[in-house]
């Protein structure tokens, strides 16, 4: 481990990680005035020393080193910062890039457990660490800890956030920088809040990048008027709250029976640049990718009393195969709570069913609701392949019981 005399000379206080895929970045600020009082004092002084930790796991990365990147502004360009040391858990197989960013710019750096003390820094950041901070480690900062969280909250609080604001169908999120409490996530004062458009076409990806910049540049307001911003805190309203918990490749399987298409967009949406989403068919685990969005699928659902019965045209039957459906004549409806299809012939189409539109070249798959389309097919162990190599190599190969999706 790369040696920080500087962080071991006084009483420690010891942090222990119980994660070892996520780390603790930790930026110093050390200045020539000192701090003498707490945010209330009129002895309040503008230059403090500063800890930042930060996540190492590759979909929160962005968010870490774009938090890095404002303190370490702070540190070259402003004179904010006087000293920037960084901690950071070293993974075996990946280096995250919050530590190539150390590396390239010679920012000294340790890996994760280190030691703290009582009083070496005047205020602690937080940015996608996912770890609850012990109370004496919060202790051992006279200004407390801020957390840049990615959500406004109360809502969204947990591990995920923006994940779950896409996949709630959110038209809004943004960046909370509270304070940090001991014992539970995400209850602090509010210190500072700034609010940023989810489009009907965002995905998580996308708007994780937009959300780096805006919790950088939210970081760096507060430092700028730090004295301001921790007299202005407020109380997070108790009412509007909800979780944002951890995501999984459980989270993306499909569940044809039970996902409408506004499920389905949404999740997509949400989990396709993390988990991809897939289902299975005989056995085997397919990925759908390139889903063919729709603007209405974002809007709040309407719901209707009418009973309909959905066709597929018995001409199309007639005259077409399966490969040749149109998905646009396929006119989705429900039948009280059994959510299935019929055509003039009496043949049953049930969630999972697929057909592919030769003219669109997609793959469509019935849901609960109606059909979803997807262009690009992965079958485990294969390589990525179009919706109509996937439909002629595989689906078209079995009798008609089989060309679905479990």
């Amino acid at each position: 481990m790369t040696s920080m005399p500087h962080l071991v000379q006084k009483r420690p206080v010891i942090a222990a990680d119980k994660n070892p895929e996520e780390g603790l970045s930790c930026c110093m600020h050390n200045s020539d005035r000192r701090y003498t009082g707490k945010a209330n004092s009129g002895d309040f002084i503008e230059a403090h020393r500063l800890l930042l930790a930060c996540s190492t796991l590759s979909f929160k990365d962005e968010l870490s080193l774009w938090g890095l990147q404002a303190i370490h502004s702070a540190y070259c360009f402003r004179g904010v910062v006087g000293q920037l040391d960084v901690v950071s858990v070293k993974l075996k197989k990946i280096t995250p890039a919050v530590r190539k960013y150390c590396q390239q710019e010679k920012i000294p750096i340790s890996d994760w457990p280190v030691t703290v003390f009582p009083s070496q820094f005047h205020l602690g950041v937080v940015v996608s660490f996912g770890h609850l901070i012990p109370e004496s480690i919060i202790d051992a900062f006279p200004l407390g800890i801020l957390n840049v969280h990615g959500s406004l909250l109360p809502r969204w609080r947990g591990a995920a956030p923006v994940i779950q604001a896409v996949m709630n169908n959110d038209t809004e999120t943004g960046i909370t920088i509270m304070k940090i409490h001991p014992n539970r996530f995400d209850v602090g004062e509010i210190v500072s809040q700034s609010h940023i458009p989810i489009g009907w076409d965002t995905k998580s990806g996308q708007l994780t990048e937009g959300m780096a910049k805006l919790g950088a540049q939210e970081l760096s307001n507060v430092l700028n008027d730090l004295k301001n911003k921790l007299n202005q805190e407020i109380k997070q309203d108790s009412k509007g709250v909800s979780k944002a918990p951890k995501v999984s490749e459980a989270t993306s399987q499909i569940l044809w029976k039970k996902d409408d298409c506004r499920r389905i967009q949404a999740k997509y949406r949400a989990l396709d640049d993390h988990f991809p989403l897939w289902t299975t068919w005989l056995g085997k685990t397919v990925k759908l990718r390139n889903l063919v969005m729709k603007e209405e699928l974002f809007q709040p659902k309407i719901k209707s009393t009418e009973v309909n019965i959905a066709i597929i045209d018995d001409l199309a039957l007639k005259e077409e195969s399966a490969q040749q459906i149109n998905a646009e004549q396929l006119v989705n409806k429900d039948i009280g709570n059994e959510q299935h299809q019929t055509n003039f012939q009496g043949q049953k189409i049930i969630p999972g069913n697929i057909v592919y539109n030769k003219q669109r070249k997609v793959l469509s798959v019935y849901c609960k609701d109606g059909w979803v389309d997807f262009r690009m097919v992965i079958i485990k162990g294969k390589k990525p392949m179009t919706a109509g190599d996937f439909y002629n190599g595989f689906i078209s190969k079995v009798d008609k019981e089989r060309q679905h999706f479990n």
